[in-house]
């Protein structure tokens, strides 16, 4: 069984969520609680991309400047 957990928006940004996607069926989402955990998702899913291509970034610096010093000890 999935356990849930409570988090607090202000109320003004719950009242512009459910008059533009609740309210409207052409939106696809029957509650708050449907689009939040879908938007979060989404972001997560962003964020995880960006940390990963930040770790790759990171690594091909790293990578370049192990080059740098190997032909640079080379030219001594």
């Amino acid at each position: 069984m999935i356990k849930y957990s409570t988090i607090s928006v202000p109320k003004m940004l719950h009242e512009e969520i459910r008059r533009t996607v609740v309210e409207d069926p052409r939106v696809g989402y029957s509650s708050v609680a449907e689009f939040s955990k879908e938007a979060i998702r989404i972001r997560l899913d962003e964020l995880n991309a960006q940390m990963k291509s930040g770790e790759k970034s990171q690594r091909s610096i790293q990578d370049l400047v192990e080059r740098i010093d190997e032909l640079l000890a080379n030219r001594q």
